[in-house]
C-alpha cells in the first residue's frame, strides 16, 4: 500500500471494519490527501468517527454505508451478535439464524459525484465478504478516470456462485493486470487456482489480490 500512495492523495477504504488500513492510509497520504472509509456496521461506523473526532483525523471521512453497483439499501447478514468481520451482503457463508438488518448503500461514482471530489482517486482496498464485483462495477467511472491500484481481498468460500475468476476477468475487461499473494511475495493472476491456492485449513491460503492499471 505505502508503494501505491503519495501526500496528497485520495484513498477508498471500502469495508473499513475497525480501521486498521484506515490508519495507515491517513499517514501515507498526509495533510493535504483525504481517506474515504465507507463500513455499513453501525457500531463500527460509530467507533470509526469518534476516533477521527478524538485524534483530529481531518484528513478521514467516515460514511456508515456498504459499497455496492447501486445505491439504496441491502440486507446485511452478520454471523455474530455484535461487529463481525464476516458480515456480508450474501447469506452464502453466515449462519442464518444471526442477526441480519437493513443498511444503507452507495455507489462509489455516485458518492464521490455527489461530494464533489475534484482529485484522483489513487488507491481503492476493498474487503467486502464477496461482494466485491459490484463494488467495482458500482466503482467503474472512477476505474476509467482515475486508474487506482486496486487491493482487495476474494475468496470463492464467500462467493455467491463459489467464483473469483468473474472478478478477475471483470477487472482485466477493464485495463487492469492482477497479482496475488503467496507464500511472502507476489505471483501473477494467471498462476492462481482455487483449487491450489484457496484450500480451507490449509497454509498458505491466497486471499489477497493486487490489479494495476495495465
Amino acid at each position: 500500500m505505502r508503494d501505491f500512495l503519495r501526500p496528497g492523495d485520495v484513498a477508498v477504504d471500502a469495508g473499513a471494519y475497525k480501521g486498521g488500513y484506515t490508519y495507515w492510509m491517513r499517514q501515507h497520504v498526509g495533510a493535504s490527501g483525504q481517506v474515504f472509509a465507507f463500513e455499513p456496521q453501525p457500531e463500527l461506523a460509530d467507533f470509526l468517527a469518534r476516533a477521527v473526532y478524538a485524534f483530529s483525523w481531518t484528513n478521514v471521512h467516515v460514511e456508515q454505508a456498504g459499497l455496492s453497483a447501486s445505491r439504496g439499501e441491502r440486507t446485511l447478514h452478520a454471523p455474530e451478535a455484535g461487529p463481525s468481520q464476516g458480515a456480508s451482503l450474501y447469506d452464502t457463508h453466515v449462519d442464518r439464524s444471526a442477526r441480519s438488518y437493513q443498511v444503507r448503500i452507495e455507489s462509489l461514482d455516485d458518492f464521490l459525484a455527489e461530494y464533489g471530489l475534484n482529485r484522483r482517486v489513487a488507491l481503492i482496498k476493498c474487503d467486502v465478504e464477496g461482494h466485491e464485483l459490484d463494488v467495482f462495477r458500482g466503482a467503474e467511472q472512477t476505474l476509467a478516470n482515475d486508474r487506482p491500484c486496486l487491493l482487495f481481498e476474494c475468496e470463492a468460500r464467500h462467493r455467491p456462485n463459489r467464483l473469483v475468476d468473474d472478478v478477475f476477468a471483470h477487472l482485466e475487461r477493464l485495463g487492469y493486470r492482477g497479482s496475488f499473494f503467496w507464500a511472502g511475495g507476489r505471483r501473477d493472476i494467471s498462476d492462481f487456482d482455487v483449487a491450489d491456492h484457496q484450500v480451507e485449513g490449509r497454509r498458505p491460503y491466497a486471499n489477497n489480490f493486487l490489479f494495476e492499471p495495465a
